[in-house]
């Protein structure tokens, strides 16, 4: 595998066009030339799209551009995973066949660079989410994604982007509420290096989040709607990065990005 090694997720493209979603797309356009000018490996860590369902003729427009630079980055050369969030889940194969992108429906465990890493969305992993977990159960089974078939692309799209916005991780919350989560972030990264995994990865919670434990690494990437934040792997070393942040050291050759 390619490095540098670029780990994104909640980048939640809309499908309605505002001033916030044209920085964001912008934004994520100059990401994704990065790594195709580095030639690195890029892992999607879920909810790249605020809402997701594939059809077998159709294809939503207001995603043209962003799936058209992915292809750009598979032809070129560059390696491209996407681990399916809790917004992004209902896929078939239009990734894998037209993108040339590695899809995976579950958690991912996998070696880089000789570190064993684990990469996950990580919705539904706090015990207190035992009825998420069901409602995931129901929404992923064969009948559910058949009858969501049955609605028409504009219906479906419309509503299921008023769901997604009513998500809570889309909304500010108290600190407090941030830290506990934060905390419950770190405890489960921490029972993954006991199970022999190095480097961790999470999404989902829109917490960037850096918890080092001696050469062992647990990540939280934040999001791209507030925070413009993402993992960076050089074969060594793996950090929190900025986008566009205006903390950039010195040292650092590429000033679009600061590590932290």
């Amino acid at each position: 595998m390619k490095t540098p090694v670029y780990f994104i997720a909640d980048i939640h493209l809309h499908t309605f066009p505002t001033a916030a979603e044209e920085q964001k797309k912008r934004l994520l356009s100059e990401f994704l030339d990065e790594v195709r000018a580095h030639q690195g490996t890029l892992f999607i860590v879920g909810d790249m799209f605020d809402f997701w369902f594939e059809y077998r003729y159709v294809i939503p427009g207001c995603y043209f551009r962003v799936l058209r630079q992915l292809q750009e980055l598979t032809d070129s050369g560059c390696e491209v995973h996407f681990i399916g969030g809790n917004h992004d889940y209902w896929m078939k194969d239009f990734f894998s066949t037209e993108l040339h992108i590695s899809v995976h429906s579950q958690s991912l465990d996998t070696v880089i660079h000789n570190r064993r890493f684990f990469i996950t969305h990580a919705d539904g992993i706090l015990p207190e989410e035992s009825g998420y977990r069901r409602w995931r159960t129901i929404m992923r089974s064969r009948l559910a994604i058949r009858l969501f078939g049955f609605l028409h692309p504009d219906v479906a799209y419309r509503f299921g982007s008023f769901i997604s916005s009513r998500s809570r991780r889309l909304n500010l919350r108290p600190p407090e509420e941030d830290e506990a989560e934060r905390q419950a972030l770190i405890h489960y990264g921490q029972s993954l290096f006991a199970d022999g995994f190095q480097h961790v990865i999470t999404g989902h919670f829109h917490l960037p989040t850096v918890y080092r434990e001696e050469r062992n690494v647990f990540l939280n990437l934040g999001d791209w709607i507030r925070y413009f934040s993402f993992g960076y792997f050089d074969g060594d070393n793996l950090n929190l990065a900025y986008w566009g942040s205006p903390r950039k050291p010195e040292n650092l050759k590429n000033p679009n990005f600061s590590l932290t």
